[in-house]
Formats: C-alpha cells, sequence, structure tokens
C-alpha cells in the first residue's frame, strides 16, 4: 500500500459462463483457480482472495491501461456493487476446453466461470503490489452480426490450434473504416480492401498460416477466391440485406510470407462448417473467430466496452511496431451516431479509427517490425441504439486499449511489460510519439529491463536521441522515474550505492516496468521552461502527453523467431 491506502487496479475481462444463470447480470471476481498449468480435472484448489478488493473508494482507485473507471455517483457505485453477482473463475490455459464432465467438478466447487485472459493481467499486477478490482463480462455481439471460426486445411490438423478460417457477416450491410499497413510491400488483402474504401460490405473473412504476400498473379487469386467464399455462402445461403447486386467482403490473411495460398479445402468444407457452427452460443463463437486468426499468439484477444456496444478481436504477438496498427484487428458495432447520416457517420468513423489507432496501436512495439498485413476494420451496422461522437469515441477507445494491453501481455518471448508515459512535455504530439517509440523499441532499453539493470543511462540516451525532436528542451529540466523512483533530474543522477542495489531488486520482482519523463517539479524549472516559450504567446504553450506499451527483449523471443518456419 502506498500512504496507508490500497493500491486498487480495475480490469474488465471476458469469461465463458458454466452456467446460464450469469447471462445479463453484471459480474465481479472475487477468487480464481489457476489451471492455467493442468487440467480442469485437477482441482487443487488454492484461495487467493487477497488479490481481489471486496470493496473500493473511487479516492483510492488506480485506473489500469487497460479500462477506464466505473461511472456514477458514490451512491450509484454502491448500489451497483450490491447488484452485482460476486463469482469464482477458473484460469485455463488456451485450448484447454472442459468436457462436460470436467464442468461438473468445477461447478461443484463453485466456479461459475473460467476464463483464459484473467492470469496474465492477474499475475502482472500482482507482482506489483495490486488488489484487483476485477469486473467479467461475457462477449456479446451486436445486433444482426454472425461470426465463426474453423479448420479450412491451411494450418497442419496436428497443431493445438488448427483453426484457420475466421468468418464474418452481418444480415445488414455495414460501412466501414480502416487504417492499413505504411510497409511499402503490402499484402494483396490490404490492395484490396483499400478499392473498397467507398463501398458497403456485409462482413469479412481472414485466413491464418499463411499471409499470401508476395505471391504475384497466384496470390491475387487466391485472395479473390477467398472472398468469394463468403460472397457466394452470403448470396445463396444466408438472409442478408444486399444493397448492390452482389455482396462485397473484406478479407486478411496472416502467416508466411512469400507461400501459395492453398483453398481447395476451404472450398469444400466452407459452407458446411459454417452451418455446423450455427447453434454456437455467440460467445463461444468469439472465441472460435478469435483463435482462428492466432499464429504465434498464446491466447485469443478480446475487449468489450464495458457497456457492451463495441466488440473488438485482434491477434498480434510478434512483428509488432505497428505503422498504423497492429497485425490484424477487427471491431464491429451496430451504434447509430447522434445527429449524423450513415455517410456523414461513415466520415466520422474513419477520422475516429485513425485518430485513435495512432494513439493506441500505433503507440505499442514488441520488436520493431511493421507486418506487411497490418489492418484494423470498424465495421457498422447502425442498426442500435444511437449515442453521442463522445460516448462513440470512447467506447471506440476502450476496446483498442483493451487489445493493446494484450498484444503486449502476449508479447513474444517477453518476461516483462514496459509502461512507458511522457508526461507533459512542451514537445509537438508528433515528435513525442517518436521519442516514445525510440525509447520502447530501443534494444538496449529492452535488454536492460529483461537483465533487471537500471541501467537508466539507456532510457535518458534514447529520449535524447534526436536532438532536433526535442525542439530545444534543455534536458536539465527532464525527471525520469524508474518503477516510481527518481533515477534521473537536473541532469544528474540521483540513485547511487545500495539505493541502485534495492532498484535492481524491484526490477527483478516486476513484471510491469513503468517508466515516466517529464518536466522537474521545481521553481527553477518553471522558470527556464518560461524563458523557452518568451517569443511564443500564452495561449499556445501547449504541454502533451502520450502513453506507450512495450517488453523486454528475451532469449526465448530469438528461439521463437528463428524457428519460425523450420
Amino acid at each position: 500500500m502506498a500512504n496507508g491506502k490500497m493500491r486498487i487496479k480495475e480490469i474488465f475481462i471476458p469469461v465463458i459462463p458454466l452456467t446460464e444463470e450469469l447471462a445479463g447480470k453484471e459480474l465481479r471476481i472475487v477468487d480464481h483457480l489457476n489451471l492455467t498449468g493442468s487440467s480442469p480435472r485437477n482441482i487443487g484448489f488454492i484461495p487467493v482472495t487477497e488479490l481481489y478488493a471486496s470493496q473500493f473508494n473511487s479516492d483510492n482507485t488506480e485506473i489500469g491501461v487497460q479500462h477506464q473507471s466505473l461511472e456514477g455517483t458514490a451512491d450509484e457505485r454502491a448500489i451497483s456493487r450490491q447488484q452485482c453477482l460476486e463469482i469464482k473463475v477458473a484460469a485455463l490455459a488456451d485450448g484447454e476446453v472442459p468436457s462436460e464432465e470436467e464442468k461438473s467438478l468445477l461447478l461443484a466447487q463453485g466456479i461459475q466461470a473460467y476464463s483464459y485472459a484473467l492470469m496474465p493481467l492477474a499475475l502482472y499486477y500482482c507482482a506489483e503490489g495490486y488488489t484487483l478490482l476485477a469486473k467479467a463480462y461475457i462477449p456479446s455481439l451486436p445486433t444482426y452480426f454472425s461470426l465463426t471460426g474453423f479448420h479450412a486445411g491451411i494450418k497442419a490438423v496436428s497443431k493445438i490450434n488448427n483453426l484457420d478460417m475466421a468468418v464474418l457477416f452481418s444480415e445488414k450491410p455495414c460501412s466501414w473504416a480502416g487504417t492499413f499497413t505504411k510497409n511499402a510491400m503490402k499484402a494483396v488483402c490490404v490492395e484490396h480492401n483499400i478499392e473498397l474504401k467507398s463501398k458497403t460490405v456485409h462482413g469479412l473473412i481472414a485466413n491464418s498460416g499463411n499471409a499470401n504476400c508476395c505471391t504475384g498473379e497466384e496470390g491475387i487469386k487466391a485472395d479473390n477466391d477467398l472472398r468469394k467464399l463468403l460472397e457466394d455462402f452470403l448470396e445463396n445461403t444466408a438472409e442478408i440485406e444486399v444493397r448492390e447486386q452482389c455482396p462485397k467482403v473484406l478479407s486478411a490473411s496472416t502467416g508466411v510470407i512469400g507461400r501459395k495460398l492453398e483453398l481447395s479445402h476451404a472450398k469444400k468444407v466452407f459452407t458446411e462448417k459454417i452451418k455446423e457452427k450455427k447453434n454456437s452460443k455467440s460467445y463461444e463463437a468469439v472465441y472460435d473467430f478469435a483463435r482462428a486468426i492466432m499464429t504465434t499468439d498464446t491466447v485469443p484477444k478480446i475487449s468489450q466496452d464495458q457497456k457492451q456496444r463495441f466488440l473488438g478481436i485482434c491477434k498480434g504477438s510478434g512483428m509488432i511496431a505497428p505503422n498504423m496498427a497492429t497485425m490484424l484487428g477487427f471491431i464491429i458495432t451496430d451504434v447509430k451516431i447522434s445527429g449524423l447520416s450513415n455517410e456523414k457517420a461513415t466520415e466520422f468513423m474513419q477520422e475516429t479509427i485513425s485518430e485513435i489507432v495512432n494513439a493506441t496501436f500505433n503507440n505499442i512495439s514488441v520488436d520493431g517490425d511493421t507486418s506487411t498485413n497490418d489492418m484494423v476494420l470498424l465495421l457498422n451496422n447502425f442498426t442500435g441504439e444511437e449515442i453521442s461522437k463522445e460516448e462513440f469515441k470512447s467506447s471506440l477507445q476502450e476496446v483498442c486499449k483493451g487489445l493493446c494491453y494484450q498484444i503486449i501481455a502476449d508479447g513474444e518471448g517477453l518476461t516483462k511489460i514496459i509502461d512507458l508515459k511522457l508526461e507533459n512535455l512542451p514537445i509537438s504530439q508528433l515528435n513525442l510519439q517518436k521519442i516514445g517509440r525510440n525509447i520502447i523499441n530501443s534494444m538496449l532499453v529492452k535488454t536492460a529491463i529483461f537483465g533487471n539493470d537500471p541501467n537508466w543511462g539507456r532510457i535518458v540516451a534514447a529520449f535524447a536521441r534526436e536532438e532536433a525532436l526535442l525542439e530545444g528542451l534543455n534536458m536539465s529540466l527532464i525527471e525520469v522515474n524508474l518503477l516510481d523512483s527518481c533515477v534521473f533530474k537536473n541532469a544528474s543522477a540521483q540513485l547511487f550505492g545500495e539505493d541502485l542495489d534495492k532498484l535492481a531488486k524491484r526490477l527483478k520482482q516486476a513484471r510491469h516496468v513503468e517508466i515516466t519523463i517529464g518536466l522537474t517539479k521545481n521553481k527553477s524549472s518553471i522558470e527556464n521552461l518560461e524563458n523557452k516559450f518568451t517569443e511564443v504567446p500564452r495561449s499556445e504553450k501547449v504541454l502533451n502527453s502520450a502513453h506507450f506499451l512495450g517488453n523486454d527483449l528475451s532469449y526465448d523471443y530469438v528461439k521463437i523467431n528463428a524457428e519460425y518456419t523450420s
């Protein structure tokens, strides 16, 4: 605890219910059973209730990077707590799906749901001494949307997760917006999606296990054939409302570059597989879709805003230094935007997704590489409730932040998350982003964090790497904090000897490494800052902030990528 106050982190976790009684209720996790390393049959229940908050005070709550604070007055929150259902959750490894017998065993132990997303977050925050305010939700679909995932013969059958085709469609036509890779070598799916920018679509189809990039004319045909699988299904089978003569769909591919995408098996089983999955519960379909776009990911990545208006699913674990987005990200919603026609709403969607992607996905990095296939797509069929522009932006940002954190938490070979904040600096937002990326992409910073070495000099050097980006800012005005300890101030080191050794020990225990860089808080620094702005009108003195997520660089990262295709 800090200053006698409990440090509380609020997180929002997707769960799969073991009983239908959970549907439609507000859920709060009060305990978990960690079965990530064993079968659901192994009920060695070890309570860890002290990890979870039994109550919270808004004055003490520290908000996590993933979600915003609860809304409403203190009285309203108190009533909400009384009405919410407290549940215990089993944490499972991805791919571990309990049988009916195992579900009964879990229920007999008081477990009402299971989750694949809980343990990474619980471990990181527990290591930092936080108590969790963990809200659970059952993923739900916006109206008229359907999705699923299945094996279509692209990945080897023997793989633990052999789902390789993800399908998403809406009965009503969708307007869409998107951001795409800035890599000059764009995959066919990216090029074809850009060609559909002004068209309405009915869905998207994605495959994993093959990037369908650098494959020439054969690749162009393969992408057309991939789209045609879903387009023909929608035209001949599904009950959809079509504005154009033929339904159009978006496509995405992810996997190894330069290999032919073979779809002969997919063509044989496509319609049968979708019909087979038709009666799946919506939350099961969400997880099937999420698994079907995974490559080196170890967990499916799902995010929903707390009002469950937007559903986001993404994949990404390596090759993450997006110059627009992550490897693949898909977000669906049904909301109308107050005061806007569908045409104007589509323009607003594009402006908003571009702005939010730039502040979220563009500020994360695993390894400094931008893929040929990167994209984030936002589809909206405008059939749901009407919300304001501000609400739309807030919910979309909440979903994107949640996905970003999951990508970093699942970074290839990582042992620590790097959480970098550049706060209230007299530097333009564009330059601030470049500086932040210099730091989280620095091999020296990454390896120091992996080695539990409080070598803050590497952080300062990366911050100041490009003098032009600092816009004349004097480095004596800068203060650097590592794990809440001031290590650099007034252009001088602040920790020595035993204090530096203590920081090294804290780094060794930490899994979530916070770095904050801002202006020093003393009188002279304020006067110096005023001097910096002597030629600038007071109204134009702008201080900007930015938030970045990265991870350390471990031996396992090298091993994973050295053996990727072998």
